[in-house]
């Protein structure tokens, strides 16, 4: 089976397209599942159920794309598949897949902006977008017209004019109707036909078909003409897919009414399947699990040693004693942004008291306050600017040395630093009165 699925949702029939899997080159293989008119969504998901288990156990599981009509539709879809445990199925709009399909065939040729026409056996779906960018511009749908429509028309008519006899059950019922899309599929191509069945012969002409329908078609092109106007855009080319765009009459209705060139596909109704199937991505690749992360996965950075959480705050102690008291030094390190446990204050109320190892505290001065930041050797008080000029010129004391022969910092390496000379005394600066 080929690697993608592309699937489109109907009224009457739920079509497949998907590649030749011996040829590649040789096209789209098609297949087709006619419905009752009931639960065609639920239909589709037991189809592709179906088709992914037609696979060899080596082919790799295709991808599976379906076109949805509007969201009412691809709320069914997505629950149907659900029920089926089709977990790996995408759902797209249905014009981008009827655009991507054109653009894949070049029958837009230089055109920009498109008004889609698709008629398909429940309704008409009218589209204007823009090609560069597969925005929709205006949107309109409508039930007026539709294949199941023109089917009931042509069995009408037969009736009428006792051709046929009236259906006795529901079984023949659906046979007259199916009877009657043969003949509208075949007129497309042949000015008359004769399609025998039970019940009696159907005879009709094209001109017939088209004296049934002229005025549901002469609607929907006023209808169309109507969205092309809410758009804001003129439209370059009106593209006409769907089963029903095989009816001559709607291409010469539409041209005249909108006066723009009309394309049609060599198979109008496989248009949104085609453009799934192209738009199927591949199921993605198995993710391999993720390698275990290292136990220090920082990098080293030079002339800054690694260090762990609960080391942080004595190594910060350890920096403080090598490097001095010095007042500007010690601000530098508190502001380094690469430093992640501040420099300890004089503890709160609530702080345990220091052990006894760690010398005291030398304790805040009454008014005016200063500010007082406590080391484990020393500590030192920052003049403020409200001292007296004595104290402005008097040498800040050292502190006293740690009391008896412990280690300063149980389990570090202890250093052994000379004492500190006092600073030269600072120059005498007049006072303002």
């Amino acid at each position: 089976m080929g690697s993608n699925l592309g699937v489109s949702v109907g009224a009457s029939a739920v079509r497949l397209a998907y590649p030749n899997g011996e040829n590649a080159d040789a096209g789209l293989r098609w297949r087709v599942v006619r419905t009752d008119g009931s639960r065609p969504e639920e239909l589709a998901a037991e189809t592709v159920g179906t088709l992914l288990t037609e696979r060899s156990g080596d082919d790799p599981p295709p991808a599976v794309a379906v076109a949805y009509r509007d969201r009412e539709q691809a709320g069914a879809v997505w629950a149907a598949l659900a029920r089926h445990q089709l977990h790996h199925v995408q759902l797209v709009p249905g014009q981008t897949a009827a655009l991507r399909m054109l653009e894949q065939t070049g029958a837009l040729g230089d055109h920009a902006t498109l008004v889609l026409y698709d008629l398909g056996s429940s309704g008409l779906t009218i589209t204007v977008l823009d090609r560069s960018t597969a925005m929709v511009l205006s949107r309109a749908r409508t039930d007026e017209i539709s294949g199941d429509l023109v089917d009931e028309l042509i069995r009408d008519h037969q009736l009428d004019q006792h051709r046929v006899d009236e259906p006795a059950d529901a079984a023949a019922q659906r046979a007259l109707g199916d009877r009657c899309r043969e003949v509208k599929e075949r007129l497309s191509d042949h000015w008359s036909v004769c399609v025998p069945g039970d019940g009696g012969l159907l005879l009709m002409s094209q001109d017939v078909l088209e004296s049934l329908i002229t005025g549901p078609v002469e609607a929907s092109a006023r209808l169309t003409g109507e969205v092309v106007g809410r758009s804001g855009r003129v439209p370059d080319a009106v593209v006409l897919i769907g089963g029903g765009a095989r009816i001559p009459l709607i291409r010469t209705v539409i041209q005249a009414r909108l006066n723009l060139p009309v394309i049609v596909p060599d198979h109008p109704e496989r248009v949104a399947a085609e453009g799934a199937a192209l738009l199927a991505e591949p199921y993605p690749a198995p993710r391999q699990p993720d390698p275990e992360p290292a136990t220090d996965p920082l990098p080293a950075v030079p002339g800054k040693p690694r260090r762990s959480a609960p080391a942080n705050g004595a190594m910060a102690a350890v920096t403080v004693i090598g490097l001095g008291l010095g007042l500007g030094l010690m601000t530098a390190l508190h502001d380094t942004p690469d430093e992640t446990t501040p420099v300890p204050t004089a503890p709160s109320p609530e702080t345990p008291p220091p052990p006894e190892t760690t010398p005291p505290t030398a304790a805040v001065p009454a008014e005016p306050p200063r500010a007082t930041v406590s080391v484990p050797t020393a500590a030192v008080s920052v003049p403020d600017s409200r001292d007296s000029e004595s104290d402005m010129n008097a040498p800040v004391p050292a502190g006293p040395a740690p009391a008896g022969p412990g280690p300063l910092i149980p389990g570090l390496p202890q250093i052994q630093l000379p004492p500190l000379p006092a600073p030269p005394p600072l120059p005498r600066m007049p006072w303002p009165p």
